[in-house]
């Protein structure tokens, strides 16, 4: 507030108590504005008291200017029926909906009231004073048209009997599934009681109890008026009050089942790297020592370097977690290629400042898009140069500990020798399968009958044939031809 803006006047603010219990809101979101509820006549109030529900029925004026009679008459035919002369069966006149034959009346229901009214009340000024209450809730109303379901129902019971012949059909024999009722966990018992079918259920079940309606004129409603206006009249000013105990107003206690619950304990170094590390993908040594901590205090040095090569590995003096610790399941593509892929890329930078991007797709064989996310995890992009770390290499870490860099680099080429070693798998040609010296029989060949052993075929005959020819031509004696000439001599 400025100096000069001066104090016009104080007012007095008092908080009663009396109907901070029962006291509720009623609003009617589509009813007109310009309508006084003044001059509505309710002519029944009902409630559901465990499910807070409200029903109310307001009466129409039948004889206005503004009411239709015909389309009343028929409204209340569609519902209720023709209704016959018999006005002596009380039976049939509870079952009616609209009573005198025509649509009289309106109903209005209302939903579950909203209860978040922490910080709403209900307020009077009178004599320079204001009174405030506090509200349990706030109820809309809303116009129900449920004798819409009436008329289906009668109609569709009225086609049931036109169609029915019980008399001259017997039943049908119908298949029945019988089912048991499986025993019920906590949880699942839990999620059904929350479902709306059972809490729709619940509201079904519970039945509707007769209210008493009040008009705001009569002397009843203006003494449950009078509650609103607080009877002490006391300072209550917290300007009166200790600095502790203004504190405690303003900020009170936590509930008793919060007190009581133990306080979390701490993780293991090695899980507090682990989950530190999963959200940061890159950090220095002296950035990781600062947020580890013990029930004993900070972290030494050695303790966590023990820790870190349990989870983690470094690049270039910096730490981040091991592949096989993000991915670890198929989210498509299976963890196995994505820790081969990234290890390989995080192997590049051990070796060189800068990478290429189109390079290391090239090499892992993976899809674009998550080449770039594994890169993105750990470098980031320079228009200069190409993929560059996230930060700066420790090069005081790599000074002060060169057995861990040393004992690093083993492992990077250890896992880089498995990479090579996985890709020339994959390049190496498939094994064939060894064809069989048997020859396979065929369906020709069972079908048709085996020749003979000492049967000679037509290729072996003229094989025959050539090779007398040619032995005919260069001097040589054959055993056929010998035979011959013997035969000739004889």
């Amino acid at each position: 507030m400025e100096e000069d803006d001066p104090v016009v006047q104080e007012i007095p603010v008092f908080v009663s108590q009396a109907l901070a219990k029962n006291l509720y809101i009623y609003q009617y979101p589509v009813r007109p504005a310009n309508r006084d509820w003044k001059e509505v006549k309710v002519t029944n109030a009902s409630i559901k008291p465990k499910n807070q529900l409200v029903r109310l029925e307001v009466g129409l004026d039948t004889y206005s200017d503004q009411y239709c009679p015909s389309k009343g008459e028929q409204i209340a035919l569609n519902t209720d029926g023709q209704q016959e002369s018999s006005w002596h069966t009380k039976e049939k006149d509870k079952s009616q909906y609209f009573k005198t034959g025509m649509m009289d009346k309106i109903l209005y229901e209302c939903s579950k009231p909203s209860t978040e009214t922490r910080h709403y009340a209900v307020a009077i000024l009178q004599d320079k004073e204001l009174h405030c209450t506090s509200i349990q809730g706030i109820v809309q109303m809303r116009p129900s048209y449920s004798y819409y379901d009436r008329q289906d129902k009668r109609k569709s019971d009225k086609n049931k009997s036109d169609n029915s012949d019980d008399d001259e059909k017997e039943p049908e024999a119908q298949q029945v599934t019988v089912k048991f009722a499986r025993q019920e966990t906590d949880v699942v018992k839990k999620a059904r009681e929350k479902s709306f079918v059972s809490i729709s259920q619940k509201i079904n079940e519970e039945p509707w109890y007769d209210a008493m309606w009040k008009h705001s004129d009569t002397d009843q409603a203006e003494l449950e008026r009078l509650k609103l206006f607080s009877m002490t009249t006391s300072d209550g000013s917290s300007l009166s009050l200790k600095a502790r105990e203004y504190v405690r107003n303003l900020v009170p206690p936590p509930p008793d089942d919060e007190a009581d619950v133990a306080p979390t304990k701490l993780l293991s170094p090695r899980d507090q790297i682990k989950e530190i590390l999963l959200n940061a993908k890159l950090m220095t040594f002296s950035a990781l020592r600062a947020m580890v901590r013990t029930e004993d205090g900070p972290l030494s040095e050695l303790s966590l370097l023990t820790a870190l090569d349990t989870c983690a590995c470094c690049v270039r003096g910096l730490w981040t977690p091991r592949s096989s610790e993000l991915y670890t399941r198929a989210d498509p593509l299976p963890p196995r290629l994505m820790c081969a892929a990234r290890d390989h890329v995080l192997y590049l930078f051990t070796q060189h400042p800068y990478i290429d991007r189109r390079k290391v797709a090239a090499a892992v064989r993976l899809p674009p898009a998550d080449v770039l996310e594994i890169i993105r995890s750990v470098a980031k992009f320079n228009p200069k140069t190409g993929w560059e770390l996230l930060i700066p290499p420790d090069v005081a870490f790599e000074t002060k500990y060169p057995d861990v860099i040393q004992r690093q680099n083993l492992y990077w080429e250890a896992r880089q020798r498995q990479f090579n070693e996985m890709l020339m798998g994959e390049n190496m040609p498939k094994r064939q399968r060894k064809k069989s010296q048997r020859e396979s029989v065929s369906s020709d060949t069972m079908m048709s009958p085996k020749p003979r052993c000492n049967s000679v075929s037509e290729e072996d005959s003229e094989r025959k044939r050539q090779k007398n020819k040619s032995a005919t031509g260069s001097g040589k004696r054959t055993r056929n031809a010998s035979s011959s000439s013997t035969h000739d001599a004889t």
